[in-house]
Parts: C-alpha cells; sequence; structure tokens
C-alpha cells in the first residue's frame, strides 16, 4: 500500500488541481492508497498566494493578512478533521472551491458555513478553531515538512508500505507521475526512481528525491 502526504497551500489553484488527482490515484489504485493533505504555510506559500492573486508582494500589511487568511483555514481545516479525516477533507475541498474558483473572500462565517454543509458539529468545530490542539497539530504539520525537505506546496511525499526505510518526495506532484511509478516500477522506491525518471519525457520531469 501506497502512504501519501501532500503537502497544500489552501489558496492555491494548483494544489486543488494535485488533490484531485490524488482523489482519482484513489479511484485508480483501488485501496491501494492511503493519503492526507497537509496545509504548509511558509514564505513561499505567500509569495504563490500573492502572485496568484496579483498582489504586491513588498507591501507588509498585505504580506500579513494573506498570512493570517490561511493561518485561520488552516485552523478551520484542523477543527474540521478532529471530526474525522473524510469529513476534513470534504470540509478543506468546499471551502476552497468557494475561495479560488469562486473567489470569495474568506471569513469566520463562511467557514461555519462549509462546516455545516458538510455535516461538523458546529459547537465542537467552533471550540476546536481556536483550541491549543488545532494550533499544536498545525505546528507539528510545519515541523514534518521541515523534516521532510518539504518547501512549496503542491509536494507529496510517498512512503511504500512494504519498504518504509524510504520515502520518496515528488515536487509539482500530479496524477500520472505517481500511477506511472507505481504501474510500472511497483513503487519499489529505493530501487526504482532513478529508472523511471529517465523514462519520462523531456516536458514531464518531476523532481524527485529518495529520502
Amino acid at each position: 500500500m501506497l502512504e501519501l502526504y501532500l503537502f497544500v497551500n489552501p489558496l492555491g489553484t494548483h494544489c486543488m488541481r494535485c488533490e484531485d488527482d490524488v482523489l482519482k490515484l484513489e479511484n485508480e489504485l483501488d485501496g491501494q492508497i492511503a493519503y492526507q493533505f497537509v496545509p504548509l504555510l511558509n514564505m513561499q506559500t505567500i509569495n504563490n498566494t500573492l502572485e496568484s492573486h496579483k498582489l504586491n508582494l513588498h507591501d507588509l500589511t498585505v504580506r500579513n493578512n494573506v498570512s493570517d487568511t490561511i493561518f485561520q483555514i488552516i485552523m478551520d481545516y484542523k477543527a474540521a478533521l478532529f471530526q474525522g479525516r473524510k469529513r476534513g477533507r470534504s470540509f478543506l475541498v468546499n471551502l476552497q472551491r468557494l475561495l479560488v474558483r469562486n473567489k470569495l473572500d474568506y471569513s469566520r462565517e463562511l467557514g461555519e458555513e462549509v462546516a455545516q454543509e458538510v455535516k461538523l458539529d458546529l459547537e465542537m468545530f467552533g471550540e476546536d478553531r481556536r483550541s491549543k490542539l488545532a494550533l499544536q497539530s498545525f505546528h507539528d504539520d510545519q515541523k514534518m515538512a521541515n523534516e521532510m525537505g518539504v518547501h512549496q506546496p503542491s509536494s507529496a511525499v510517498v512512503f511504500d508500505t512494504r519498504n518504509d526505510s524510504n520515502g520518496l518526495l515528488i515536487n509539482n506532484f500530479d496524477y500520472y507521475t505517481l500511477l506511472d511509478l507505481y504501474q510500472k516500477h511497483g513503487l519499489n522506491i529505493s530501487d526504482s526512481v532513478q529508472s523511471f525518471a529517465a523514462s519520462l519525457p523531456n516536458n514531464h520531469q518531476p523532481n524527485l528525491h529518495v529520502l
């Protein structure tokens, strides 16, 4: 079985496509993949958001507002996860569609509306979104990203549970990269990464690295 951690910017268009790719993989591999969407908040995430929304990268007030917004979305997502991983992912995906595709502005009220849509306990959600436990979970995610060498959103780290001593870091993750790796090489990570990378066409070269 594959164990996949997809590191995402909650306000990133590309990250939404990556999430859709993971959901497609789940169907394609028929129960052979376990996955988590891990929110990432760092300078790269903030810069990517500023650039995608055509905001001034050098305006400190704008930069702080973007950072605060991403942080609040992550805290909401963490609160949703406390009520089940499936509901948490549904919350994130539904909120992203409103923010990224429909271009709505984030607000605490919007988060509550989405929480209600995915049938979360609203009282529990309200308590958890500002809890120390959610904050600790956020810090744990950022620590894990640093330990895995993840610095940019849309990166995935994949483990093969048959050989969990090695992990594969894929920057610019997409559906075809991981599916081909699995189907052609059985995802024996330590043996197959270099041969897989060499087999790809020049216009489809992901950044692959064995951890």
